[in-house]
């Protein structure tokens, strides 16, 4: 990006100037060209350029006559951004731990469905897969009418299809309700939850971040045993309908999350017109997305989040019924799942801290934690102690929760906080993609080999190609940073 125009004042006349664009600060704990301020800050920058042709006392009317874009506050930083936060945890705590604890409802749907493995995970994984491929749409419905609104109806949407899935009778119903319609709802529910959350912070916005996606970890330590009691009480039907209670009540979370009103500012757009694939292209990257030099970057980092969230819900879809196999009440496999939501919610809220600092690198993070959690699916198959599964799956959950929370830290770095609506919503239908075809995969690898632990031994696999990827996005990075270094030095 170009750099502001310099201009070469002296006296007081330089003193003053420097009063009036000292006052703007720069969004976030990282001041990049990619936020906001960066950009306030070459309008003031440029307003001074046109005007140096004048007296100096026209300099120092017309830069304060122009206050547009200093006329929105920064972000609050607290307040009531810690409600909004709050409003966010419940959000992702009710949709992603009904999504998580799916493999609850796989014994009794199977049974009355009459239906094998590889059919019953299949519904779990189209949901998370349409609510993912919906976070594109999300995005954009955020960017034009802001997360209040989309927040609530998609609150609606799912509360009406886990209604509509409690009176299911087959597979195709299920699938048109609770994966299709229920998936939807979810979709409009989260990229909202999350951008609410990370306009309404500026130094302590990854912390910030990550206490509110730890909302999906402690939704799955809540519901799993939660679900246990009710489908052994009430049946799968019944709490199919508890569940729609439970979004119904995120609309009033939605309500919550207050706009915080940023500057706006005019693109560039080159006069060039674009091609009729670069516009096909760009209803799903959208513009400023398809523009930004480190898309390939962003890509790259896409492809290696899709692969390790193809293994992420694999261990909580076949892990209970691996663990029951070998001899662990169903009451003590439920709470693996749960142990592992609030494993991953402490390890969200450490991915949170630790991002915030300057000497980490969310990439490299990244990369070690996906490594690191490869190790327990590659075990859980060899052993049988309660114990032993008890702590891999806690230590799953933690490797993963860091992961997944670094995920905003990572797209800020590289692409800066204006693009993070868009990129976050590109990279949550890829992960759609992913979990379309993750579980249905290993369900399909279990039933044609006849064991229980291929589909484990599967997840470790997966998320060790994961790692790598990972590990070349943090090469291609540094490079690109070396270069981009090694330029400005020169140029200045």
């Amino acid at each position: 990006m170009l750099t502001s125009p310099r201009h070469y004042l002296c006296g007081e006349e330089s003193t003053s100037l420097l009063k009036l664009t000292g006052c703007v600060e720069a969004y976030g704990a990282l001041e990049d060209s990619g936020y906001d301020s960066f950009h306030q800050k070459e309008e003031v920058d440029d307003v001074s350029a046109d005007c140096m042709c004048d007296d100096n006392e026209n300099i120092l009317k017309e830069t304060t006559s122009k206050p547009s874009s200093l006329d929105y506050p920064n972000p609050p930083d607290g307040g009531w951004g810690w409600v909004v936060v709050a409003a966010s945890f419940f959000c992702l705590c009710v949709l992603d731990g009904i999504s998580y604890t799916f493999g609850m409802f796989l014994a009794p749907l199977m049974e009355d469905m009459e239906c094998g493995r590889g059919g019953v995970s299949a519904a779990g994984s189209f949901q998370v897969g349409v609510y993912s491929l919906t976070s594109l749409v999300s995005a954009r419905l955020v960017t034009k009418h802001g997360a209040r609104p989309v927040c609530i109806v998609g609150a609606l949407i799912a509360a009406t299809g886990l209604l509509v899935a409690s009176y299911s009778w087959n597979m195709a119903s299920l699938m048109i309700s609770y994966s299709f319609i229920t998936g939807v709802g979810f979709g409009l529910m989260y990229i909202p939850a999350v951008v609410a959350v990370a306009q309404q912070f500026t130094t302590k916005q990854a912390f910030a971040i990550g206490v509110c996606v730890c909302g999906s970890g402690m939704g799955t330590f809540i519901l799993a045993p939660l679900e246990h009691f009710l489908l052994g009480e009430l049946g799968w039907r019944w709490t199919f309908v508890l569940m729609a209670g439970l979004c119904w009540l995120c609309t009033l979370c939605g309500a919550a999350m207050t706009p915080v009103h940023q500057p706006r500012y005019q693109e560039r757009r080159s006069a060039t017109p674009l091609s009729c694939l670069t516009k096909c292209i760009s209803m799903v990257l959208s513009e400023e997305l398809l523009s930004s030099p480190a898309l390939y970057i962003f890509l790259l980092i896409c492809i290696a989040d899709c692969i390790a969230s193809m293994a992420l819900y694999i261990p909580f879809t076949f892990l209970p019924d691996e663990a029951t196999y070998k001899g662990v009440s169903l009451k003590d496999a439920s709470f693996l799942i749960a142990a592992m939501g609030i494993s991953s919610s402490a390890g969200r809220i450490c991915s949170g801290w630790v991002c915030d600092r300057a000497w980490c690198n969310p990439v490299v993070l990244t990369a070690v934690m996906v490594a690191a959690a490869s190790i327990p699916p590659l075990l859980f198959p060899w052993i049988s102690n309660y114990v032993l599964y008890l702590s891999l799956s806690c230590l799953f959950g933690f490797l993963t929760g860091v992961w997944i929370a670094a995920t905003s830290p990572i797209l800020v770095r590289v692409l800066g906080l204006s693009l993070l609506s868009p990129a976050f919503g590109l990279m949550t239908a890829m992960q759609g993609a992913a979990a379309l075809t993750g579980p249905p995969l290993a369900g399909a690898a279990v039933d044609w080999a006849g064991d229980r632990g291929v589909a484990l031994h599967l997840a470790g696999g997966v998320m060790c190609v994961a790692a790598v990827g990972y590990g070349l996005a943090y090469f291609v990075l540094r490079r690109e940073e070396r270069k981009s270094t090694v330029s400005m030095l020169t140029l200045g």
